[in-house]
């Protein structure tokens, strides 16, 4: 069970103007990819990708597009102000590429609360759910922030002109729950890379990235306006 099934319960954070406020530092090395007005973007950048794409390659294109349109659709309806895909130099190897995936999401508890009793519940929830994750609560400068770790089996998608059962694969995942200091919001990090063995090298970055959460605009950043996503650099990062 990964963090997006236990937050299915929890409702959308919006305010009477319907935006979404939350400041974060997302780490360099990550390709941002639309989540708002996903389907008419991904239409507007196909022509361009269709001309780069050899022809052979081209039923694959559409495939992985279509693929993209319905994944970033899901997202924006679960509050999502980032997901990027992430290329980085694997740390032992410089001729390799670790690629992995970042979302950011935010949510409401539904009032406020002590945040360590969210993230208590939340807790308990999985263990009520058996699930196999390693979840540590560890205390940030901003406040409390719950990890969960857990190396998960996943179905690989279907190719074009593939026959059979494609089998599934590991994907790494480290998602880490940030709280407001009322507790009536979530900040929601996920990240995951089907490279299982470089994931724990990224636990580094995901710390600093749930450190610099704040659900107020940080000194020196822009006031709080009234777009529907906002994320403000407010930290930077560690690419590897």
């Amino acid at each position: 069970m990964a963090i997006s099934d236990l937050l299915n319960s929890l409702q959308p954070a919006a305010d009477d103007q319907g935006s979404l406020d939350v400041w974060l530092g997302i780490p360099p090395g990550y390709l941002p990819l639309p989540v708002v007005d996903s389907a008419d973007r991904l239409a507007e950048a196909l022509p361009t990708l269709v001309e780069l794409c050899p022809p052979e390659s081209r039923d694959l294109l559409f495939s992985t597009v279509d693929t993209f349109a319905l994944l970033l659709s899901e997202l924006e309806q679960r509050n999502t102000v980032f997901c990027g895909l992430g290329w980085h130099t694997a740390p032992d190897d410089e001729s390799t590429l670790v690629a992995s995936s970042l979302v950011a999401s935010l949510q409401t508890t539904g009032g406020e609360r002590n945040p360590r009793l969210v993230l208590g519940d939340l807790i308990k929830v999985s263990a009520d759910a058996d699930d196999h994750a390693q979840a540590d609560l560890v205390d940030l400068p901003n406040g409390p922030a719950l990890f969960f770790e857990s190396v998960r089996s996943l179905r690989k998608p279907r190719l074009p002109g593939e026959e059979g059962d494609p089998g599934r694969a590991d994907v790494y995942q480290l998602e880490v729950i940030v709280p407001s200091e009322k507790g009536d919001r979530l900040a929601v990090l996920e990240f995951s890379t089907p490279q299982v063995e470089y994931g724990v090298y990224y636990r580094e970055m995901m710390v600093l990235l749930a450190h610099s959460v704040a659900f107020n605009p940080p000194p020196g950043s822009e006031e709080q306006g009234t777009s529907a996503r906002k994320i403000h650099d407010a930290l930077g990062g560690l690419g590897l």
